[in-house]
């Protein structure tokens, strides 16, 4: 009897190791994918405009309508930043378009009005409320204001 338990014990002790042993390779193999490069990577604003030029939307996303590109002598572009997410606006013969925006994680992006026009606008929606971003062009550069509705 002694040596059944034993056994049993042994046996329990050697799934656990080989269990914890398994779990610690696959989470080192998969790693760098969680975290999505290296860990505590710190990005600058501009880094980050670059990255949300380049990405490509998401499958979940419609597509856009084609909007004319503005000429480069004339065309303003900023990154402008909210709570509810971040927004990639131009300005150009003062009439703004939204290229781009990204919402914060718990956010969706709701009612865009990309422009080109004197005032676009979009919703960032989420779990905490909503949050309401107005982008104009101000002495030819993408300004943004929102406003929090809880």
């Amino acid at each position: 009897m002694v040596r059944r338990t034993l056994l049993t014990v042994a046996g329990w002790l050697a799934a656990a190791v080989v269990a914890t042993l398994v779990g610690l390779a696959a989470v080192r193999v998969i790693g760098a994918g969680i975290t999505g490069g290296a860990a505590g990577e710190v990005l600058t604003r501009e880094e980050i405009a670059r990255r949300l030029d380049s990405a490509t939307p998401s499958a979940t996303a419609a597509p856009a309508p084609p909007t004319p590109a503005p000429s480069a002598s004339s065309a303003a572009r900023a990154a402008l930043s909210t709570p509810g997410g971040t927004v990639v606006a131009t300005c150009a013969d003062g009439l703004v378009t939204l290229l781009s925006w990204a919402p914060a994680q718990g956010f969706a992006v709701t009612d865009v009005e990309r422009g080109p026009r004197e005032r676009a606008e979009l919703k960032f929606r989420g779990s905490n409320g909503k949050i309401e971003v107005k982008v104009v062009c101000a002495a030819g550069q993408p300004s943004a204001t929102w406003k929090r509705d809880d």
